[in-house]
């Protein structure tokens, strides 16, 4: 045990650390987490335009009109399609703050940029049916501004976030005089960068323009976008992301944050697909989505709360007992860190094969259930962390009751992995408690006879 705990402090922990301060790890983390209001938002409406109910579509309609229903996907649109453009601007502005200068004139330069690389289509004298449609130019939204095109969206937030801030700080900008509002002053500032963001951003368009490729998103999606996503979201790339997070998490580092603030920029188009699927009624194509993590292998979750029944029903020491009673309400809402730090599970080597082992169990489980068709793949729906169990796999698969099921069995297995190491970890409470005990009696009969005397 010394010798694993040696290796975690001197080897895992630096390393770790180095990882967690990452610049553009942070900014990715940071400007993605901004994303997430809409995307709960966008999967609220489009649950309650695709309840799975037969007859629903007919009686809501039936109350509110015909195709109400379908104005209840209104608000999807509002979110889902432009999650890359926002992702964009928060992005560069979590970068422009590291790096000192003016974020949101970097946010808007850097949207701007990443527009000029998406191409525009005129569509007129279309005939849909009976109608003519003439719409002028048009963007496809679902393809370049949702999260399909995510990784394109965070190259170009890197790159026009560094060359705003490197303009900036070269003073290579246009100067205005000290009575002029700072505002003002900031937005001539912004023309220099602006210029030679747009500038990169229209060659690019343009050279990709005469290419079999057509659009930087086409190369994107062949050489890494596409690769990337057929290792991540496959079973190793699950049961990989999975053992990150729990050994930074291991650590005292949140994992979560780390390993997502890289897997996101597959996972969120992942979700992006399963949606639209889900919408069609079409077969969802992937397993593996943000959904996948968050309902069946949260760190801090069903993978800890397995171990706080035990804790509250198989444990003797006082110690651990009292801490589960504590542990039981934020745990049902997904809330670990009681369990982290109080059992604790960081730096704690015999803790730490199980929390290690118990999500790759889970994950392994639900992945071969999916996978066999006995439970639905997540249906994009993006559901928050704090769902409790059991009600989040089943709104996860857009209203799959043998998700429920399989988190039973997934529960079941995480308290056979802990059983073992926490009736160790007991043990050893227990013995500490008994001599703290004998300490406290022999303190007590020096007393008296000092007393006596």
């Amino acid at each position: 045990m010394n010798k694993m705990m040696e290796f975690l402090e001197k080897r895992v922990m630096p390393v770790a650390n180095r990882i967690a301060s990452m610049r553009y790890l942070r900014a990715l983390r940071d400007g993605l987490a901004v994303t997430m209001p809409l995307v709960i938002v966008g999967s609220i409406f489009m649950l309650l335009a695709n309840i799975p109910i037969a007859g629903y579509a007919d009686f809501v309609n039936g109350i509110f009109g015909d195709g109400f229903v379908a104005k209840l996907a209104y608000p999807c649109r509002a979110t889902f399609d432009i999650l890359t453009l926002v992702a964009v601007g928060s992005i560069s502005y979590q970068i422009a703050k590291q790096r000192e200068v003016d974020g949101l004139s970097s946010a808007i330069v850097s949207m701007a940029g990443f527009l000029s690389l998406v191409p525009v289509f005129d569509v007129s004298g279309a005939v849909i049916g009976d109608t003519t449609l003439n719409l002028g130019r048009v963007i496809q939204t679902n393809t370049y501004l949702s999260a399909g095109g995510l990784v394109v969206g965070i190259l170009m937030a890197i790159f026009s976030a560094e060359v705003y801030a490197y303009i900036i700080r070269k003073n290579w900008v246009i100067k205005m005089p000290d009575s002029v509002p700072p505002a003002v002053a900031k937005s001539f500032a912004a023309i220099t960068p602006a210029m030679v963001i747009l500038t990169v951003g229209w060659l690019v368009r343009v050279l990709f323009e005469g290419t079999g490729f057509e659009t930087i998103f086409g190369f994107v999606s062949r050489f890494i976008a596409t690769p990337l996503s057929q290792v991540g979201l496959s079973f190793g790339g699950m049961l990989a992301t999975v053992f990150g997070i729990h050994l930074f998490w291991s650590t005292g580092i949140h994992g979560s944050r780390v390993v997502f603030g890289v897997m996101d920029s597959i996972l969120l188009p992942a979700m992006e697909a399963n949606r639209s699927a889900f919408e069609a009624g079409l077969p969802l194509p992937n397993i593996v989505t943000k959904q996948f993590y968050d309902c069946f292998t949260n760190a801090g979750g069903l993978t800890v709360m397995g171990l706080v029944i035990l804790m509250l029903f198989m444990a003797k020491s006082k110690q651990i007992k009292s801490l589960g009673k504590l542990a039981i309400a934020p745990s049902i809402f997904n809330i670990a860190e009681p369990i982290m730090f109080g059992l604790p599970i960081i730096m704690n080597p015999i803790m730490i094969i199980p929390f290690i082992l118990a999500p790759i169990a889970v994950g392994s489980i639900t992945y071969g259930a999916m996978a066999l068709g006995l439970c639905s793949f997540p249906a994009g729906v993006a559901v928050p962390w704090t769902v409790p169990m059991f009600l989040s796999g089943f709104l996860a698969t857009g209203g799959d009751f043998r998700a429920v099921l399989v988190q039973v069995v997934n529960l079941l297995a995480t308290m056979v992995i802990y059983y073992p190491f926490l009736k160790i970890w007991d043990q050893k409470k227990l013995e500490e408690e008994r001599l703290a005990e004998e300490d406290n009696v022999d303190d007590l009969a020096d007393l008296v006879a000092s007393l006596e005397d």
